[in-house]
């Protein structure tokens, strides 16, 4: 299990156009988890701890410090199980890594946890729909193993937010068990939440979920981003601490004796180094996205001298661009970055014509699973974070969580065995419920390679898909040792990061923007591509956040200092 999230407010991917491209190229459900390590899965902030009216949004909680204690009072304890340990262990939240497969499973639910229940579930597929009960038999092992019968409705997940719209707007027609990404959670959504799904903090806050080992083994942060409106209804898919990365080519570099740089003028002499046109190489892909990561730019809001300063205001974000635009003036960055054909920017790193490129740290295993095969030699390293002048950098907590699934109000009774079937799902790596709901039954879904990696048989191909593991996960593990070296380097390089990891200033809470300033920060996409490009100037920035203030921004200040009046 290896998944991480981004904060989509530093202008990278949406998770909607990150799918959208995934599906232009045939991704599978090892592909999709992939794209989620490094995906920006917040495009569409849900509906939050707030009371929500047409057009307009107020917090219902005046102070953050209050917020956090609404929260507080609903989240279950966290209650960490140490059933396998890692070989690489979690520094300050980082994820732990596996560098070989246990040698023996441990059992972490004695018996079938369910009572004889029957119950519907919705959930996305981004790849071929498996087929239904009665005729898959990776639901009838797994349902035989839960004590009870769950019924999938898997749904196209490029069109799963339209279903989801129609389904919520016909509360009879909500199945009991009902998985929504977060970017797909529909405006209100917390609205929608009260009425129809049931708050889990009546069983699950406090201590209450120590009726539930596995899920007590998710962290609170995790939980947090499950709540809305005053009450507890999300079940989490954890998320890493940290998703962004900029990546080098350590072979090459290696070949060519360069060291990999450690602050920003260093960045931008390595990449002019690199630069040699009648090779066709050249030093940086298109690296906005981590000149922001390098220059510390908060995601959404800071607050400076008492006030709440929008990340376009900072003086990070303008330096970041400063900073872009010259490394672009260097002419160290390559053509077609510069001319905007962000779509082979892979492409360009994994064949060596571009050697530095920012991607999402899931996008480090699916460049090693297209590349190995046809160049062994290949090897893909990030970056250690720095300060722009090579100091200690400031790198902002991912997303804890992307996917939330919603129980169906119901009798109490009926909420339980839920909850025990969630709590067999997520069990943590190294067990048996993780092996049987992440990949089937030995010998008839997989077999195992010389690692003792599961491989899926035909069978297993056709019928065994991320439906499950959608519900609720346990804490993530990198334990992707069909690639060489790589659970040691990711493992120990997120360890190395972690100490300077902080989270920003409304990190973990849900909170709605109104509607009506749905675009208004979109205006600065284009304009940083064209200051980058030296098509515009920084006066230009000047004159956008004066356009922003006058056409809500200043309103929308407003309603975030709700929270920290």
């Amino acid at each position: 299990m290896l998944g991480y999230q981004a904060d989509p407010s530093r202008g990278r991917k949406t998770g909607a156009t990150l799918l959208a491209e995934a599906g232009a190229r045939g991704v599978n459900r090892r592909s999709f988890l992939g794209i989620l390590s490094g995906a920006v899965f917040l495009a569409a902030a849900p509906a939050a701890l707030t009371a929500c009216s047409p057009g307009a949004a107020t917090p219902q909680a005046t102070t953050s410090g209050g917020l956090a204690e609404a929260v507080a009072k609903l989240v279950p304890s966290y209650i960490p199980l140490d059933l396998v340990k890692p070989d690489i262990a979690s520094v300050n939240g980082s994820t732990p890594g596996f560098t070989s497969t246990p040698k023996a499973l441990v059992k972490s639910v004695a018996s079938a946890p369910g009572a004889g229940g029957t119950y519907t579930v919705m959930t996305p597929a981004w790849w071929a729909v498996p087929p239904a009960l009665p005729d898959n038999g990776y639901y009838k092992a797994v349902n035989e193993k839960l004590g009870a019968t769950i019924n999938f409705q898997v749904n196209d997940g490029n069109t799963y937010a339209d279903k989801i719209q129609t389904v919520l707007a016909s509360p009879k027609d909500v199945p009991d068990w009902m998985v929504i990404p977060s970017w797909n959670m529909p405006p209100r959504f917390g609205q929608a939440a009260t009425s129809i799904f049931t708050d889990l903090s009546e069983f699950l806050a406090g201590d209450k979920i120590k009726k539930y080992p596995n899920l007590a083994n998710i962290p609170t942060a995790a939980w947090r981003l499950g709540c809305f409106e005053g009450g507890l209804y999300g079940l989490p898919y954890p998320g890493a601490l940290i998703s962004d990365a900029i990546f080098y080519r350590a072979d090459l570099f290696a070949e060519l004796g360069v060291e990999p740089p450690k602050s920003a003028e260093e960045y931008r002499s390595v990449a002019k180094e690199l630069t040699d046109e009648s090779k066709n190489r050249w030093g940086s892909e298109d690296i906005w996205n981590g000149a922001q990561l390098m220059h510390g730019v908060v995601p959404k809001w800071k607050k400076v001298g008492g006030q709440l300063q929008n990340k376009f205001e900072t003086e990070e974000y303008r330096a970041a661009l400063e900073w872009t635009a010259k490394l672009f003036a260097d002419g160290s960055v390559h053509p077609d970055a510069v001319a905007g054909n962000a779509q082979q920017a892979k492409q360009r790193f994994e064949s060596g014509a571009s050697l530095m490129s920012s991607d999402g740290v899931g996008g480090w295993h699916e460049a090693l699973a297209r590349v190995l095969p046809s160049n062994p030699a290949f090897n893909m390293q990030p970056l250690d974070f720095f300060a722009p002048d090579g100091g200690k950098p400031t790198i902002f907590r991912a997303s804890p969580a992307a996917i939330f699934s919603f129980i169906k109000k119901t009798e109490p009774a009926k909420v339980e065995e839920i909850l025990a079937l969630a709590n067999f799902i997520a069990a943590p790596f190294g067990t048996e419920e993780n092996v049987l709901v992440n990949n089937g039954v030995e010998g008839v879904h997989f077999t195992r390679d010389a690692q003792g990696i599961p491989q899926a048989t035909a069978k297993g191909t056709r019928e065994v898909t991320s439906t499950y593991a959608f519900l609720v996960s346990g804490p993530i593990v990198n334990s992707m040792i069909q690639y060489p070296g790589l659970v040691q380097s990711q493992s120990e390089w997120e360890a190395r990061q972690a100490p300077n990891v902080q989270e920003d200033i409304f990190f973990g809470m849900q909170i709605q923007e109104p509607a009506k300033f749905g675009s208004l920060g979109k205006p600065f996409e284009d304009l940083a591509k064209d200051i980058i490009r030296g098509r515009k100037g920084l006066t230009d920035l000047d004159s956008a956040i004066a356009t922003w203030k006058s056409k809500g921004g200043d309103e929308l200040r407003e309603f975030y200092a709700g929270f920290l009046a």
